[in-house]
């Protein structure tokens, strides 16, 4: 039995959404442990960096929600893992972007430190960064083509979880708003899917 471990308002949300994407049957369990002492202490037992989410596949420890969600889509196959090297590419191209160019540590330290200019030019920077993935999207259903993929899920995912209504990032990006057009029609169908909605509404 796959068990999921971290809440849906966190970047486990990406995992949960790839598991109800691949129609696997896994067990949820909602850790939250910068709320709950008890929950830091599991998560610490399983983790050794401390943070959710973690999959735990029949005794298999994966962690890291990329590293979770690329595991598992190469281990089932099925539509959501590409059998072209060259889309595979694709994949980890696009995958690793997310991580590096949008889910940046440094840009949640401005938040925290409250400086609104550095805050107005990360926004700037944010835009510029999407404005890669709105020209990748341009003329395209989905990242790799007219198929959605597990790389559609990683994207999306670190853009904004479910539970944010499609707006990307803490400052609540609306990228129709920003001149992102391919990008809002894009990210506004992955939130339309089963998966995502079913994420939504998780604990």
């Amino acid at each position: 039995m796959l068990t999921l471990y971290g809440s849906s308002k966190s970047r486990a949300a990406r995992a949960l959404v790839a598991l109800e994407e691949l129609g696997l049957r896994y067990r949820h369990a909602p850790l939250d442990p910068r709320a709950r002492p008890q929950d830091r202490i599991t998560m610490d037992a399983i983790n050794p960096n401390g943070h959710v989410p973690v999959l735990d596949d029949d005794g298999l420890i994966v962690w890291e929600s990329m590293a979770i969600n690329l595991y598992l889509a190469d281990k089932v196959g099925g539509p959501l893992w590409p059998t072209r090297p060259a889309d595979r590419a694709a994949t980890y191209q696009w995958s690793f972007w997310a991580q590096t160019e949008i889910d940046r540590a440094d840009w949640n330290r401005a938040r925290r430190g409250g400086d609104e200019a550095l805050i107005a030019s990360d926004r700037r920077d944010l835009v510029k960064a999407l404005s890669v993935l709105d020209r990748a999207l341009e003329g395209r259903t989905w990242l790799l083509g007219e198929a959605f993929t597990i790389v559609d899920v990683n994207v999306a995912t670190t853009l904004g979880q479910p539970n944010e209504n499609g707006l990307i990032g803490w400052q609540k990006l609306d990228p129709a708003a920003d001149g992102l057009p391919a990008l809002a029609a894009w990210l506004a169908r992955c939130a339309a899917r089963p998966s995502y909605l079913a994420v939504r509404d998780m604990r």
